[in-house]
């Protein structure tokens, strides 16, 4: 897993097509997970939280990612790469971000609107 920094480049190749993005925020998403105690055994619930990184579309050369667009990569799927002497983040195997304004990831803008309201407060 690579470590989120704002101001990172993410270098995405969507259907052959290059985006490259910039990490605008970075937070943490929390969720139960069931786990194991080791001393006893038996599963029971805990609270974890994973990493994730809102971005913005810098450059797009798909005509279906407008620039300004803002989506969520979780960070466990990102890598660090050197491309051109500069450290970059490219997906681990495949594409997979969740676009905001994509119909049916209405789930996006709200995470993406929450984590904002928690930076103005």
């Amino acid at each position: 897993m690579a470590y989120l920094k704002p101001d990172s480049t993410v270098f995405i190749v969507n259907n052959g097509k290059p985006i490259t993005c910039f990490i605008k925020k970075v937070a943490f998403r929390r969720y139960m997970a069931n786990v194991t105690d080791k001393k006893t055994g038996q599963k029971k619930r805990k609270q974890k939280s994973m990493p994730y990184a809102i971005c913005e579309v810098a450059v797009s050369a798909d005509p279906n990612i407008a620039i300004g667009a803002e989506f969520t990569i979780a960070g466990y799927q990102l890598r660090h790469v050197v491309m051109k002497g500069e450290k970059i983040l490219t997906f681990d195997k495949k594409y997979a971000v969740d676009f905001a304004d994509q119909y049916g990831n209405e789930w996006v803008q709200r995470l993406i609107n929450e984590e904002y309201k928690v930076e103005k407060k």
